[in-house]
């Protein structure tokens, strides 16, 4: 799946924007006297660089 990462990361203000999710994860994380939230993140090989960041794959968007 092609995707568009979150603009408020730094690869994507240097125009690393697009990119191919390889993989997707689930963290859990727990704050202080709530309950446990799921959060999907995607790791996604960006096309410019050819690196591999990881996003939450509901920041980012998809692209055709």
């Amino acid at each position: 799946m092609r995707v568009q990462i979150p603009c408020y990361t730094d690869r994507w203000m240097k125009g690393d924007r697009y990119g191919e999710v390889v993989k997707i994860t689930k963290s859990k994380r727990q704050a202080i006297g709530s309950p446990p939230t799921v959060n999907e993140i995607a790791h996604v090989k960006l096309d410019k660089s050819g690196k591999v960041v990881r996003v939450r794959l509901d920041d980012c968007t998809e692209v055709v």
